[in-house]
């Protein structure tokens, strides 16, 4: 209980630190120029949501294994035993040649490069991520929640402080890169001064390299389309602004998105290993295992919209100043399509614990394309654009996970009976 309770200090204080920063950035780019920092900080977090696939699946693969027999040794013809550091280490070499190559495609996203300084930083910051993926699968799925509590708390201080000396300097553009990927040093400071970290890294896994790398590209294929509705949308946001729409708006609508999703979405991120570990121990249950996570993550959803509709214009004017500001009704619904991304969420961990990685795929890039689809076809202004968008797609993508792992409850039960 007290590595849990450990692991929810650390993500509000990853929830808060976060914001810290947003309003370190708005308060110095404003709303013309916020969007530079948005789409960056949204593109490497996308990337690294992918890169989270590797987590996940390394904390359902060790936990299995931990639960299971009591060796577990790759059979012959599986590709030999999967050693987690290296695995890291290679994933994040491949992300950073993406990074590098897409380089002259950044300036039609909207991503600022810094004369190539800004690609450089994020290639080696993808690879550091990629790294810490690994390290926090294998603590995860170890059950060491108080060390993966200080992996995070130390993640977002860095992040915090790179952020604080960039505002400090005077530095409205690469020190916000810099900021963004500072905490993904982390792991080499945790395998340095940890010796239980450096032992999580060197546990078994319940399959064998191959397998292991078909459920990671399975997760991180999924993984992508978590990062494109979680972090990664500012991205899609800049990318499909029309000419009408003002870029004034254009940062606010960006802000006021990460801003009424970080509530709930940031700590969900955050216990991401703890909810597959949670369902892998109830996989008797199948669907029904649901209920709990997905009533409250509905209930704190609501209470949020109710507060964004009441007190968010004000709180946003008095943070970020009145450029900034949205009505409530806007930021009411923005709240609430964080309800729809969380479910989401919840519901596709449980498709990955019951090893349905298909299901998993299926239902985030379902949402991500009815999402894109309504961003870009349904007319009005950029605001009312992308509060549609966000609130309906998660919410297809959520039925498209619950009905897949009813039918595969009931074929399991018919070939059981």
């Amino acid at each position: 209980m007290g590595g849990m309770r450990a692991l929810t200090l650390a993500t509000a204080f990853a929830a808060a630190s976060g914001y810290l920063v947003m309003l370190v950035a708005g308060r110095t780019l404003g709303p013309s120029d916020y969007p530079l920092f948005a789409t960056y900080w949204g593109a490497f977090f996308a990337l690294g949501g992918v890169a989270n696939g590797l987590m996940q699946e390394t904390t359902r693969a060790v936990r299995s294994a931990r639960v299971g027999p009591a060796a577990v040794l790759p059979a012959p013809g599986t590709g030999g035993r999967v050693r987690l550091l290296p695995a890291g280490l290679m994933l994040g070499l491949v992300l950073a040649c993406v990074v590098a190559v897409s380089a002259p495609a950044w300036p039609r996203l909207g991503l600022p490069a810094f004369s190539g300084v800004g690609v450089a930083v994020m290639a080696v910051g993808i690879l550091g991520f990629s790294l810490q993926a690994a390290t926090a699968g294998a603590l995860s799925g170890t059950e060491r929640w108080g060390l993966y509590a200080v992996l995070l708390t130390v993640d977002a201080a860095l992040r915090l402080g790179v952020a604080g000396v960039a505002w400090w300097a005077g530095d409205a553009g690469l020190g916000f890169a810099f900021a963004t990927v500072a905490g993904t040093v982390t792991w080499a400071v945790m395998i340095a001064l940890s010796p239980a970290t450096r032992e999580a890294l060197t546990r078994a896994v319940d399959v064998g390299r191959r397998r292991f790398w078909r459920n990671t590209a399975s997760a991180m294929l999924a993984s992508a389309g978590t990062a494109a509705l979680v972090v990664g949308f500012p991205v899609f946001v800049t990318a499909t602004v029309r000419e009408s729409d003002p870029a004034p708006l254009v940062g606010a609508v960006i802000l006021a998105i990460t801003l009424t999703r970080a509530p709930l979405l940031v700590p969900l991120t955050s216990f991401q290993s703890a909810i597959i570990v949670y369902f892998v121990q109830r996989r008797e249950l199948g669907p029904r295992a649901l209920a709990g996570p997905l009533g409250l993550v509905t209930a704190v959803g609501l209470v949020g919209a109710g507060a964004a509709w009441l007190v968010g214009p004000w709180l946003i004017r008095v943070l970020f100043g009145a450029e900034f500001e949205l009505p409530g009704a806007v930021l009411a619904a923005l709240t609430a399509a964080s309800v729809g991304t969380a479910a989401l969420m919840v519901t596709g961990n449980a498709a990955l614990a019951f090893d349905r990685h298909t299901l998993y795929n299926a239902g985030w890039w379902v949402a991500v394309g009815a999402a894109l689809v309504l961003l870009v076809s349904v007319p009005g202004p950029l605001d009312v654009r992308s509060a549609i968008a966000l609130l309906a797609g998660p919410g297809i993508g959520v039925a498209v996970h619950v009905a897949g792992l009813a039918v595969s409850a009931r074929l399991d039960r018919g070939r059981d009976g």
